[in-house]
């Protein structure tokens, strides 16, 4: 289960890095080990719960009828089947054989209400002797499991409830991870695939039951297959335990400190424009990490316990009152609640024992959800046991919850290691709830589901989405043709869109849906049927021109995420007449880079169409233009021919030339064509003055000098805003040495805006030239760069080999220093490709590897012992720090938020200062990619699809790759956080940053004194 399995406590580094306890003195405990926790019984739990006014909680089974329930559904029947995770946590060490669990203990119960009191009080072991069971959906009479590395089919046959039909369906999901970041959530989509969250994990999965399938070899990501052929594909997303599809087909997942995330792009819709630059493909739709506030009223111990095993203080908070244990999450669609919880998303916090409300709203081709309230929590429990992990809507209309009911619910994996023998991981031992939440009115009990077709279609109608799912599903199973004239009927009559959508689907997957039944749902008048009606025809557009002459209209359709959908749909078909329709939602949509991209992804073969439709269309939103301009200028630079490129930017520079949209849109362009080689440019050259070559380029030539005059001029104007001054000095990165090298140099200056500095430096990245990297290493510069400039300095220097030679030189002559070069980047260059560039860095560096970074840290121990000043921490905090770190809503994005870090021991912290590479988390290493053009970029990687790949970098900015550009790709295996950084401080600084860093957030005051 996915409950802390991306937690690590950040510190001053680019890696959130886990406590090493190694090489630490550990402070003694404050404590003895953990009591064995009261169970509370069911009553005294019930009495205990805090829950929003109007609704009661309900208590449905509990121990020993269900034991560690960690997911459950229903059948037909109304029958529950219950998995029971009991074998949980798996241990640390590493299993000699992998694919085989550590524990038989997991277990699916089948319960069964024989009086009809809501309560169940028969139960049967359906199936036993799993390993790490974690979820389960009703097919066909039997279940989909899932236990990694398999996914196991279970089925009774003779009717005694136990299960006599158990097969290996699919196999080879990982496990090599902790057993709460398995594949999990198997849950039915509209299509009929059944859906999987990856649990954070990659696989080679094949079906044992298809050898001839090729193996689907794949990284962490979510994935579907078709429950009766075993198809098995790859899909977006990266969810862990929770997975939740809505009435409308949209897919949302999670992280344990990301609540709701929606699957906003599919990778196939990307991979069809191999020159768009963009692989995003999850919108955040709830705040999340420390802006995903929780209103906990127990006092469990979450992350900052783990760090009080170092030193013990009570003021200390860490991730207490955030999310940081998200899991569960589902869309409630009942009747037992009031209609304003209809829609609302529920998310389980079992490690502060809550579960929260969120009220979701549309945002352009995405939502945005929020708490309706403050202070408090849909449902709380001052009881640290009950550890609420599953939720699902059930067939009285109520909220079920699965309550593991654990002392603690974290992995050891995630504790430090002196705090493991006093946690009790598996206690209390046979215990387990499962909850319902109604209205605080009496209700009336259900009927079963029905059972003929007729009766089935009436049910997909019900105001109760698990009655609706469930009948769905029967039809499904059945295939029975006598369904497609009722389920027809429903698409025109039906009162709720969510039938009309599910009506819609099932004809589809029955291969019964008719064109007229499609264009009937682009006329709907519910946005989300509509949508469903541009997914229905995307494949059948191609082969009918009555589709798609009614799917041009769409892209005037008044809903944005429905103009988002007809984005997509239009971008797959070779009809010339979608351009002005792509190009019309371009302009008014320009402002949502989902939209965007969805656009973009289209138009791989008809840049040129696009680009004049664009520009018709221009007027009627100017910043939705700019925004897209600078988009498709990349795709120009990357994908489209020489004379095409020509084309472009001769038709850009004899606009207006407004700088606020043509100097991005310029720069792109030059970004894209970089890499190039059938452009004709001579090394040196600007890459946009070799598109002007030619017979009647001389017009803009001389409009693209104009162009790089007025960029200079914006950026020497120390009045113009930093904004303005940056593009302008981008844009001039695009130029050449001769003409903007000296400006460039000027700006280098420490009294420059550091945004603009930064920019300065990669200007001269771009133009290549070794008399750029003379400036960049001058000892009037060198010697007053902050770190963040500096790093991006060095970023620089080894980015080609001209570049590094310059800095060999400059190490030569002592203006630099080789220890102020860090590891990574040396590591870099002595393993270079280049001969020459391996003797010079094998000349400056060969006095400095052999661990001197740990003699360092020894060195600097001694400062843990002297009197500290909080306050004195927080100007070097600002001045070294700052500029990659976040820390109290303050600082940069490029290593991560510093909110947790006071749950570290002062050693801890002072070892990651200074040896930024003595532990690395997965995420955080240091990559190195070579470009075609010579370029060595390094950063982490933030994202990546089939085409391209995104790089954080030093420069705090993003730097995306297509993969056609890729030379090599190197994972260095080291941080990107630069050693040396207490050669740009004192003692006495570094040990009030690491102090500043200690205390509780918001803290005020000196707080001058010895450390405690």
């Amino acid at each position: 289960m996915s409950i802390l399995a991306r937690i690590r406590f950040p510190v001053l580094s680019f890696a959130a890095l886990s406590v090493i306890a190694a090489v630490m003195r550990p402070t003694p405990l404050s404590a003895a080990k953990d009591p064995p926790l009261r169970v509370m019984t069911p009553d005294e739990a019930l009495a205990a719960f805090q829950i929003e006014p109007g609704l009661r909680i309900e208590l449905v089974a509990a121990e020993p009828m269900v034991d560690d329930p960690v997911a459950f559904a229903w059948d037909e029947k109304r029958r529950l089947y219950v998995v029971e995770n009991r074998g949980y946590p798996d241990p640390l060490q590493t299993n000699s054989k992998p694919n085989e669990p550590w524990t038989t203990k997991g277990r699916i119960a089948l319960l069964e209400d024989t009086n009809g009191d809501g309560r169940y009080d028969k139960r049967t072991t359906f199936a036993e002797g799993l390993g790490y069971p974690n979820g389960i959906m009703v097919w066909r009479g039997g279940v989909f499991v899932t236990s990694a590395p398999d996914l196991l089919y279970l089925k009774d046959n003779d009717g005694d409830g136990v299960a006599d039909e158990r097969r290996v369906v699919l196999t080879g999901f990982e496990t090599s991870k902790t057993a709460q970041i398995r594949m999990c959530y198997p849950t039915l989509g509209l299509d009929g695939w059944i859906y999987v969250a990856g649990g954070r994990n990659g696989g080679k999965v094949h079906s044992p039951e298809h050898p001839s399938r090729p193996v689907v070899e794949f990284p962490p990501g979510d994935s579907r297959f078709h429950p009766d052929t075993l198809l098995f594909e790859l899909v977006g997303g990266n969810s862990q335990f929770g997975l939740t599809i809505d009435d409308f087909g949209r897919r949302y997942g999670l992280v344990n400190r990301e609540p709701v995330m929606h699957t906003v792009l599919e990778p196939h819709h990307l991979k069809r424009n191999p020159y768009l630059a963009f692989n995003a493909s999850i919108h955040a739709v709830s705040k999340v990490q420390a802006e995903a506030k929780v209103f906990p009223i127990s006092q469990a111990k979450t992350a900052s316990y783990w760090g009080q095993m170092f030193r013990p203080d009570p003021k200390r908070v860490g991730h207490e009152g955030t999310f940081t244990s998200a899991c569960g999450h589902h869309i409630f669609g009942g009747t037992a609640l009031t209609p304003e919880h209809v829609g609302n998303f529920f998310i389980c916090e079992p490690a502060q024992n809550l579960i929260q409300r969120q009220v979701m709203r549309p945002d352009g081709a995405s939502f945005i959800s929020e708490v309706p309230y403050t202070g408090r929590e849909f449902l709380a429990s001052p009881d640290i046991g009950f550890r609420p992990v599953y939720l699902r809507n059930g067939p009285d209309g109520a909220l079920y919850i699965a309550d593991m009911y654990r002392q603690e619910i974290d992995h050891p994996q995630y504790v430090p290691e002196q705090a493991r023998l006093l946690l009790d991981f598996t206690g209390p031992h046979g215990t387990g709830r499962i909850w319902r939440v109604v209205k605080d009115v009496k209700t009336s009990p259900r009927t079963m589901p029905g059972t003929t077709v007729a009766e089935l279609c009436r049910d997909l109608a019900s105001p109760d989405s698990w009655w609706r799912n469930t009948a769905r599903r029967l039809l499904l199973e059945r295939a029975d043709p006598a369904c497609v004239p009722l389920l027809e009927k429903g698409v025109s009559d039906a009162p709720l869109a969510a039938t009309r959508s599910l009506a819609l689907w099932t004809l589809q997957v029955l291969q019964r849906l008719s064109p007229a039944m499609i264009t009937a749902a682009l006329r709907d008048r519910d946005p989300g049927v509509r949508e469903q009606g541009l997914w229905l025809a995307e494949k059948r557009a191609a082969q009918s021109g009555e589709i798609v002459a009614s799917l041009l209209p769409m892209a005037q359709d008044a809903d944005a995420r429905v103009r988002f959908v007809a984005a997509l749909v239009l971008g797959g078909l070779e009809d010339s007449r979608v351009v002005a329709a792509l190009a019309s939602i371009a302009v008014r949509d320009g402002g949502d880079r989902w939209t965007r991209a969805a656009v973009l992804s289209g138009i791989g073969r008809r840049m040129d169409e696009f680009f004049s439709a664009l520009n018709r269309s221009r007027a009627a939103n100017p910043a939705g233009f700019a925004a897209v301009m600078e988009d498709l200028s990349r795709i120009f630079g990357a994908g489209a021919s020489p004379e095409s490129c020509r084309r472009f930017l001769s038709g850009m520079l004899a606009e207006d030339r407004e700088l606020a949209w043509c100097l991005p849109a310029v720069l792109s362009l030059a970004e894209g064509v970089r890499g190039r080689t059938d452009l004709g440019a001579k090394k040196g050259d600007s890459p946009l003055a070799a598109l002007l070559t030619g017979s009647g380029a001389a017009a803009g030539a001389l409009s693209l000098d104009d162009l790089f005059g007025r960029a200079a001029t914006v950026a020497r104007n120390e009045e113009a805003a930093t904004r303005e001054r940056v593009s302008a000095v981008s844009l001039l990165g695009a130029s050449d040495f001769a003409r903007a090298g000296a400006l460039l140099g000027d700006l280098l200056d420490a009294r420059q805006p550091p945004a603009l500095q930064l920019q300065a430096v990669r200007a001269l990245e771009r133009l290549g030239d070794p008399r750029g990297g003379e400036l960049l290493v001058e000892p009037k510069h060198w010697t007053r760069y902050t770190p963040q400039i500096r790093a991006a300095v060095v970023s620089t220097m080894t980015s080609k080999p001209a570049l590094a030679g310059v800095m060999f030189a400059a190490i030569e002559r002592g203006t630099v220093k080789a220890s102020e070069i860090p590891s990574n980047r040396r590591t870099q260059l002595l393993k270079h490709s280049d001969a020459k560039v391996r003797a010079g860095a094998e000349a400056a560096f060969k006095k400095l590897e052999g661990g001197d970074r740990m003699q360092v840290y020894q060195a600097h121990r001694d400062i843990l012992k002297q009197p500290v000043n909080v306050a004195k921490g927080a100007d070097p905090f600002m001045r070294v720090c700052s500029a990659c770190h976040t820390y109290n809503g303050v600082g940069g994005k490029v290593g991560p938020d510093l909110a947790g870090v006071r749950n570290q021991s002062d050693e801890a912290l002072l070892l990651h200062v200074l040896v930024p590479n003595h532990e690395i988390s997965p995420g955080y290493e240091a990559v190195s990619v070579t470009t075609r053009d010579g370029r060595t970029l390094s950063g982490w990687l933030a994202s990546e699809s089939e085409n391209s790949l995104t790089l954080r970098t030093a420069f705090d900015t993003e730097e995306i790759v297509a993969r056609s550009n890729i030379s090599s790709f190197v994972a260095s295996g080291v941080s990107l956080m630069p050693d040396g950084l207490e050669q740009t401080m004192t003692k006495e600084e570094l040990a009030n940053i690491i102090a500043y860093l200690r205390q509780e957030p918001g803290a005020a005051g000196p707080a001058a004194g010895p450390r405690r």
